[in-house]
């Protein structure tokens, strides 16, 4: 074994280095750099320096609550779902009335079981007209579902 403070072998371990006082003092834990430091280098101006995709050249600017909007326009909310229910079930029937962006079902967190609603987004809104006007009291799994347009949040 070999002291890192002193570099001895075998006379003693790092922690109980009589020598430890004595040594140059160790860079390796720096806590942050200077305020100076950091204000005076310009993002990406370090070779290899990774700059976030927001902070590049060029980059468009977008607020975060811009990025987790969701277009819910399109948006279908399907209710009476049995509890077998999973996204790639609501897919599979949805996919057939045009381009489908986004399939949810609502899951109990504890059992792992469908709660009995979800939610379909379409690309086209007369694609989701569709799907409505022919889904709508459809039976499906031994129930009869319900879809209409869903309600955008009010929050």
């Amino acid at each position: 074994m070999v002291c890192r403070t002193c570099g001895k072998k075998g006379d003693h371990w790092t922690s109980k280095c009589p020598y430890k006082d004595l040594a140059a003092p160790v860079e390796s834990f720096v806590d942050k750099p200077a305020a100076a430091e950091t204000s005076a280098a310009a993002p990406g101006a370090g070779k290899g320096a990774y700059v976030p995709p927001s902070m590049r050249a060029n980059a468009e600017r977008t607020t975060g609550s811009d990025m987790r909007r969701r277009n819910d326009e399109n948006s279908v909310r399907v209710t009476n779902l049995s509890e077998d229910t999973r996204e790639a079930d609501l897919h599979e029937l949805f996919r057939s009335f045009g381009a489908v962006t986004r399939v949810y079902v609502a899951m109990d967190q504890k059992t792992g079981t469908s709660r009995g609603f979800g939610f379909v987004n379409f690309v086209n809104r007369e694609d989701a007209q569709r799907a409505i006007n022919k889904l709508n009291g459809y039976g499906y799994d031994n129930l009869i579902l319900r879809v209409e347009w869903a309600t955008p949040r009010t929050n």
